[in-house]
């Protein structure tokens, strides 16, 4: 194979930075910033699993996130002189789920302290949760 003497092997501008987080359903950009001689060619891997294949094309997107779509992803540049693998870039997706049960009673004598547990709520991350009585919000270690 001969090379010119100006050929430049591929390599990053930018590197990925800390993880993600991005809600579900919104649209998602990965950015792979590459410079070397051309033509450069761009591949996609998702939890080490290759999801693309070599094209020009140095952007991914997803339309609509799942949570299905979170996890490490990372780009491969190549061009004739040689390939690169970047470092991975995790990918966090933010849900809220739905209450299990909408509606919790607990009967106590009066004076007697009501000890109130969280409902499960599938998400992602643990969301707060606030209390209300009535329509007002309860404040914790506050005497009704």
């Amino acid at each position: 194979m001969c090379y010119l003497a100006d050929d430049v092997a591929p390599y990053f501008k930018t590197e990925p930075s800390l993880p993600q987080t991005h809600l579900e359903g919104n649209r998602l950009v990965l950015t792979c910033l590459a410079e070397g001689s051309w033509p450069l060619e761009f591949k996609w891997l998702h939890n080490d699993m290759e999801i693309t294949e070599f094209s020009r094309e140095y952007k991914y997107v997803i339309p609509s996130l799942k949570k299905s779509d979170g996890g490490f992803y990372q780009c491969v540049v190549r061009n004739r002189m040689g390939a690169l693998l970047q470092r991975k870039s995790e990918v966090q997706v933010a849900y809220m789920g739905s209450f299990q049960d909408e509606n919790q009673w607990k009967a106590v004598p009066e004076g007697q302290a009501a000890v109130l547990n969280v409902p499960h709520i599938p998400s992602y991350p643990k969301p707060q949760v606030t209390w209300f009585r009535d329509g007002h919000k309860i404040i914790p270690s506050s005497r009704m």
